[in-house]
């Protein structure tokens, strides 16, 4: 009984994602309720999600501070926190869905049920502690997503983006598998908590060991790939290239959940992964994962400048913030683990909150012969909708980590978290303080780049005259809602962010 109740979060969204199948089933598509038939379902799939976070909430009141379901599964505060951060994002999407007006109403049941499984999937991933577990749950959540990034089957580059999503994803899959296989085969399992509780286990990564020829190598080796596998969900560099296609061919909801939802579950596990197998003194993992950073960093900002399409420029910015939260992983500190929730969760606010205030904009038309997402169909949103226009403003200075806004908070910590790491590197600890304070660095620098592009947006909105056919700017009450959380999110943590920091603190204390 005590295993149900520790995966109630995930028997309860599981159970009601087909309960969303059956609806869609059973709620006639034509005659005199037609019309309410959308509601019903994304009522229904508000309310299965409600009640996992329920659960979820009820856990942390009741002392589940690390629980294990077999050797497979881990209940924790992390986890919790992680799992909390999908379900609110998978509420805010749906929110943007419902007002999303390229969707089919008949297809609402199966769209809302692929949204709940995929977060079923995070959640598995976020707990796993077992590699075979984390990669099943990683394919859950790359079916699910493959699906949801083609939904518009008549759009051409929908189906172009979504193809590219699935052949990347099938390469990252197959890296992965192999990554695991050699796992297994220098350590003879591939549950995390056997070899991170083996004195021997960090001896694998020695020089000495390596040039040995002990197995040092395959572990090595196996790691990468993993890494990669994982990289790839987190859009981190090199695997990043099906992000631009695939979100500006994905519908808007569904750009928004892939750029926030399965790079919070995947950075959940890569701290579990590599913090509990990867010690702090290894010098050649930490140069890698900083490099990784760096690049992630560098490659999506310098790109994003380009962009004269607003979905692709997120689309690049989420790539650069995936490397901004891979700051606070190779840092390995305790300040670094509380910069990646507190960002994670932060980011889950601004970034929904941007591409909801870009889909309010695209879903009134633009300029003739532009493209709803150009950046020409920003002209003039000042006058058009002030008040959707400061909205979008406040999400973009955010994301771009300005005071007193709550993406300044985030960055902070994790800037912080990497200069506390070079001031212990240089006392005899870790890895050498060149790594971490280039790191800094680099995260200031890509900060400062990030400015220039979203200030782009800004100058369009607010300093160009908006065309001739240009529309006025309305919105559901549904989209309307989600804008006002995530600003409420963004106003309120960025000047009292005191309740956040301690949620976070508790929740960094019980990393395994």
């Amino acid at each position: 009984m005590d295993s149900l109740r520790l995966l109630a979060p995930e028997l309860v969204l599981s159970a009601l994602a087909l309960g969303l199948l059956a609806a869609d089933l059973l709620i006639p598509a034509a005659g005199p309720g037609a019309a309410r038939r959308p509601r019903l379902i994304y009522h229904l799939a508000w309310l299965s999600i409600l009640i996992s976070l329920g659960c979820i909430a009820y856990g942390m009141g009741h002392g589940d501070s690390l629980q294990s379901v077999g050797k497979l599964w881990v209940v924790d505060p992390l986890s919790q926190f992680f799992k909390a951060a999908v379900l609110i994002s998978t509420v805010l999407c749906l929110m943007m869905t419902l007002e999303y007006k390229q969707l089919p109403a008949s297809q609402s049941g199966t769209f809302c049920a692929l949204m709940v499984f995929s977060a079923v999937g995070m959640m598995f991933l976020i707990s796993s502690i077992d590699l075979l577990l984390v990669f099943v749950a990683l394919e859950l959540v790359s079916v699910s997503s493959f699906i949801l990034a083609g939904f518009e089957r008549r759009n051409r580059k929908s189906n172009e983006g979504s193809m590219k999503y699935f052949l990347f994803g099938a390469f990252s899959s197959a890296l992965m598998v192999y990554g695991i296989s050699l796992y297994y085969g220098a350590t003879g399992t591939t549950r995390l908590m056997e070899l991170s509780q083996s004195p021997t286990s960090f001896t694998l990564w020695t020089p000495a060991l390596a040039s040995a020829g002990a197995r040092g190598p395959a572990f090595l080796l196996g790691m990468l790939f993993i890494l990669l596998g994982f990289g790839f969900k987190a859009a981190m560099v090199p695997m990043h290239f099906w992000v631009p296609d695939a979100y500006e061919g994905a519908p808007m909801p569904v750009a928004a959940y892939l750029s926030v939802a399965p790079k919070i579950a995947t950075m959940g596990v890569i701290l579990r992964v590599f913090m509990l197998l990867v010690p702090a003194s290894t010098l050649e993992l930490t140069g890698l994962f900083a490099l990784l950073a760096i690049l992630t960093m560098t490659v999506g900002n310098t790109i994003a400048i380009f962009q004269d399409n607003v979905k692709r420029l997120l689309a690049y910015s989420a790539i650069a913030q995936a490397g901004y939260i891979l700051i606070g992983v190779v840092c390995g500190n305790e300040l670094g683990l509380e910069g990646v929730l507190l960002y994670s969760a932060i980011y889950v606010l601004m970034n929904i909150g941007a591409f909801a205030a870009v889909q309010a904009v695209g879903d009134n038309g633009s300029n003739a012969g532009l493209g709803s997402y150009e950046l020409a169909a920003f002209d003039g949103l000042g006058q058009r909708s002030l008040v959707m226009a400061l909205t979008l403003t406040v999400f973009l200075l955010s994301l771009a980590g300005l005071p007193p806004l709550a993406g300044f908070i985030g960055k902070f910590y994790v800037f912080a978290a990497a200069m506390d790491a070079g001031r212990s590197a240089a006392a005899g600890t870790g890895a050498g303080p060149g790594v971490y304070y280039a790191l800094a660095v680099a995260g200031v620098l890509n900060s400062v780049i990030s400015v220039y592009y979203y200030m782009r947006i800004v100058y369009h909105m607010f300093f160009r005259p908006a065309g001739p056919d240009a529309q006025k700017i309305s919105a559901g009450p549904f989209l309307w809602g989600c804008l006002a959380l995530c600003l409420a999110g963004i106003l309120i943590f960025g000047v009292y962010p005191e309740p956040i920091i301690a949620h976070v603190k508790l929740s960094a204390a019980h990393l395994p």
